[in-house]
């Protein structure tokens, strides 16, 4: 009965190990992050960014922006923006732009003819605009 047990405990230990070490297929990962520089209104502005990959066809970028009216004083937080791609047919892209800023419209909502998968197009096409 005792050597069972010992045989049963070491099993379960070896299964529990081996759960710890395997990751999921479908985990999100962060492919790019970064801080820009850029002027507006007389005043100077950062965006700190995280891009979050679901899969090849879906990316999430969480974006705060920040202002300062002069060189002395601190970065203040002006905005959130949080923008999505997604693959929604074999040749288009979705683009939701959602922002809790003042200037522009709360959530916007495009739609780019592509033959590029959601993640070649944020890495080739958006990323430039994004950074201006």
């Amino acid at each position: 009965m005792n050597k069972n047990i010992y045989l049963m405990l070491s099993v379960l230990f070896m299964v529990f190990v081996g759960f710890q070490c395997v990751q999921p297929a479908s985990a999100v990962k962060v492919v790019d992050h970064g801080t820009h520089y850029f002027w507006f209104d007389n005043s100077k502005m950062k965006m700190v960014w995280k891009t979050y990959q679901y899969n090849n066809n879906f990316l999430k970028t969480k974006a705060l922006i920040y202002y300062k009216y002069n060189d002395k004083g601190k970065y203040h937080l002006a905005w959130h923006e949080v923008i999505t791609i997604a693959k929604v047919t074999k040749s288009t892209v979705k683009i939701r732009d959602w922002t809790d800023s003042d200037f522009v419209p709360p959530t916007t909502v495009d739609y780019k003819k592509t033959k590029l998968t959601a993640a070649q197009y944020y890495w080739r096409i958006y990323r430039a605009k994004m950074l201006y």
